[in-house]
């Protein structure tokens, strides 16, 4: 059996194992980390045979892992491990509160695995018509994951990311008929046709207007999923009402995986229509989403609503990326895409804590956190630096790209508007932090005291790899992200 099918059964077979398992709060647990340790190993064991021998493939191309594939490996092997070792001491609480019983338990164990199938998928899929299947079915696993309390609103909140999405992805669907239809007009090879590495080989000679066709229908579609803005507005909803680890997990990797996908529509399009075109729609698209993101983020009391608008806003910060465009903006883009993924990670794990220590997610009604719990206000706090790119964070890094490749390139307007919709985030996300960390509580304090240090274990990782990641040139992850730029490029195939 070849490692790419591998990474495929992998997270299937486990998904089986905990359905049938017996109804135990440790044996599930147990289990649910084993699996997904074993998935995550297999998963980066391919991402090093791709850094010693380069892009490889399985079934007659129809899978294949390139370096731009494997930056978002790592941050399904990596955020998805964390967060599902969170969610182990995360769901014991809402088991104790009676918000899940073990049944629910035992599904959301499952259909975890089955999520990280789907998204894996996504990502190792050449064929450009099972990307867009798995993409979609991103939707269906992780659909019964946010609405796992059954409550009313993220019932709601449910179908409304299942509609919404699904209707994107329309778009997206669109786009693929479009590109295999202009594709096999050129080569008259179906096969070939299908596949997206036999489409990059051939995208020179794709009709321009075309192409711009289908990549405005492919960044409607995959930006729905992404969350780029004005089709965003199922994300604040579902981030704010899944259980803690889903919104880490559809923030730092579901809306990367989607982000892939347009990677490789942006980089068929820049071959065959010219780099200023791809560069011009983005720019705008991202100064969108950042505006739209950014003054919704100033009104928000919910700490996890308050994260989830600041997935917009970095979904955005990432399409500006693209839009700058050169070797500082591309490399921006794919680095962000795993500084947002773990930082996000973080975040959304730190408000699980939160919602445990008050009972409720109100920033206004807390207060006196550092006295409370003093690690998990540090690694909210660590969450918030990231997040508004303070320097020595991981975010900073792709950032401070982003304005030395839009400088050199001569686009001053453009970096202004970054630059002003950046301040904006920075002084709303500090006004909130004071708000929650700081003074005395407002309310009733459900939980007085810190999480253990085990509880804490996956944040502190999480904390220490934005700060590696800010700090130290990561060699290897470094080369992926450099090959990643040459792949959209067309420099490497």
């Amino acid at each position: 059996m070849d490692s790419l099918t591998l990474i495929l059964i992998l997270p299937l077979l486990g998904a089986i194992l905990l359905f049938f398992s017996p109804k135990n709060y440790a044996t599930l647990s147990l289990l649910h980390v084993a699996v997904s340790a074993v998935t995550s190993l297999a998963l980066l064991f391919n991402v090093s045979k791709v850094l010693s021998s380069g892009t490889f493939y399985a079934h007659d191309k129809f899978l294949f892992l390139d370096s731009l594939g494997c930056v978002f490996l790592v941050l399904i092997a990596v955020t998805g491990f964390l967060v599902n070792l969170y969610a182990t001491h995360y769901m014991k609480w809402e088991l104790e509160e009676g918000h899940v019983n073990l049944d629910s338990l035992r599904k959301y164990y499952a259909l975890s695995h089955v999520f990280i199938f789907t998204m894996t998928l996504s990502v190792i899929c050449n064929n450009v018509a099972f990307m867009w299947a798995a993409i979609e079915a991103t939707t269906l696993s992780s659909v019964f994951l946010v609405a796992i309390l059954k409550d009313q609103k993220s019932t709601e909140s449910g179908y409304k990311y299942i509609v919404l999405c699904s209707i994107g992805l329309a778009f997206a669907l669109y786009a693929t008929v479009l590109l295999y239809s202009a594709t096999f007009a050129e080569i008259k090879d179906g096969e070939t046709a299908m596949l997206w590495t036999g489409i990059m080989a051939n995208a020179k000679n794709l009709n321009p207007d075309v192409a711009k066709l289908i990549f405005v229908f492919a960044l409607i579609g995959f930006g729905t999923k992404a969350g780029l803005a004005p089709t965003h507005t199922w994300l604040p909803d579902v981030h704010a009402q899944g259980p803690a680890p889903i919104s880490a997990l559809l923030s730092g990797v579901l809306l990367k995986c989607a982000m892939l996908a347009l990677f490789r529509y942006y980089a068929i399009a820049a071959q065959a229509t010219g780099m200023e075109f791809v560069q011009s729609v983005m720019i705008v698209s991202g100064l969108i989403t950042l505006f739209v993101g950014g003054i919704f983020l100033i009104r928000q009391h919910d700490v996890k609503r308050m994260f989830a608008y600041h997935s917009i806003v970095h979904m955005g910060v990432i399409a500006f990326a693209l839009g700058v465009g050169g070797p500082f903006g591309l490399f921006a883009a794919i680095f962000h895409c795993l500084a947002h993924s773990f930082t996000k990670a973080l975040a959304f794990c730190s408000t699980g804590n939160i919602a445990r220590i008050y009972g409720h997610k109100d920033m206004s009604k807390m207060g006196g956190m550092i006295k409370i719990a003093p690690v998990t206000t540090m690694m909210f706090g660590a969450a918030v630096c990231s997040l508004v790119g303070v320097p020595a964070f991981a975010i900073f890094v792709s950032e401070f790209n982003v304005f030395v490749g839009a400088v050199n390139s001569g686009q001053y307007f453009s970096v202004a508007l970054f630059a002003i919709a950046l301040a904006i985030i920075f002084i709303a996300d500090f006004s909130h932090f004071n708000l929650a960390s700081f003074g005395e509580p407002k309310g009733a304090v459900v939980h007085n005291k810190e999480m253990s240090i085990l509880e804490n274990l996956p944040l502190i990782l999480l904390c220490a790899l934005i700060i590696i990641f800010g700090v130290w040139h990561v060699d290897n992850f470094y080369t992926l992200v450099e090959n990643g730029v040459k792949i959209i490029t067309g420099e490497l195939l």
